[in-house]
């Protein structure tokens, strides 16, 4: 049976020992899965990720993120007041985990939605330091995009997330009426009539998730990047999966030492490999998601 729960408005599924053991969704947690993907745009794994791997990573990536907030040059989403920064992911041997990158629960989700053999062709970071600003509610396109799935981010917070150390505010259902005439001019940001309108029909939400929580989001849902309140940053890190048919350039960035040890299940890694020791600090945030012609 489907061991799926409905919490801050949004379908949790905490995966069994038996789906743990064998990497294997149950066809009535995957049924689940579907559904509320289709319904919401928005779906929680809960107990997806594995902790150990999480908190190495809290420990290198905290620090750097750190370093990274000190620099001018560092990108900032939406401005310097949300306090929240653009952060690539540790780019070495030991800190790249298959359940983070191509995680087999979160893949058969999606191979659901896109069909066989999705493209992994972003994987990236954004850390949250204390904030008193937030983010406008906006998508992360604003191309002419299809009007079917074409695109689902993997959210993976490295530590427990809620309002406090700013959880990202989702709108749940907006994916289904999404194009890009919904943004301002020259923005990525809702138009406020849109906002206004939609928060008295189906107000957003900010989940409280333990660690270890797989978050899988439509790229058409409405979200925002909120304040953290507390001294600690926030890292989540990022991964998307496009379908087969999309047509993008886009690659992720690994280095060549842990190529042919990732288990990559059914996803299609799209991989720029550079060598180790590769300046991944440098960071990068301007991706071009569009769909060639």
């Amino acid at each position: 049976m489907a061991t799926a729960r409905i919490q801050d408005d949004l379908t949790i599924i905490h995966l069994s020992a038996s789906e743990l053991s064998t990497k294997q969704l149950s066809s009535h947690n995957l049924q689940a899965a579907v559904e509320a993907l289709h319904r919401d745009g928005i779906l929680v794994l809960e107990n997806a990720v594995c902790a150990t791997h999480l908190d190495k990573l809290n420990a290198r990536m905290v620090p750097e993120a750190q370093a990274l907030y000190s620099k001018s040059s560092t990108h900032r989403n939406f401005g310097a007041a949300t306090g929240n920064i653009q952060q690539e992911p540790v780019l070495e041997e030991g800190y790249v985990f298959d359940d983070i990158l191509a995680n087999p629960f979160a893949v058969a989700v999606v191979e659901c939605m896109l069909g066989p053999r999705p493209a992994l062709r972003f994987h990236s970071a954004n850390t949250a330091f204390k904030a008193t600003a937030r983010q406008p509610p906006h998508i992360d396109v604003g191309f002419d995009f299809p009007q079917v799935p074409f695109g689902f981010c993997v959210n993976v917070n490295l530590v427990d997330s809620s309002p406090e150390n700013g959880a990202t505010e989702v709108w749940p259902g907006t994916h289904t009426t999404t194009t890009n005439q919904v943004l301002e001019q020259d923005s990525l940001s809702i138009k406020k009539d849109l906002i206004d309108a939609r928060r008295k029909i189906r107000p957003p939400v900010q989940p409280s998730l333990p660690k270890g929580s797989l978050i899988i989001r439509d790229f058409r849902l409405w979200h925002a990047g909120m304040p953290n309140q507390t001294d600690d940053p926030r890292v989540m890190i990022v991964t998307v999966l496009f379908p087969k048919w999309y047509r993008s350039k886009l690659q992720i960035v690994l280095p060549e030492s842990i190529k042919g040890k990732i288990n990559w299940g059914s996803v299609d890694p799209k991989v720029n490999w550079v060598p180790d020791g590769y300046d991944y600090l440098q960071g990068a945030h301007d991706h071009d998601f569009a769909l060639l012609p």
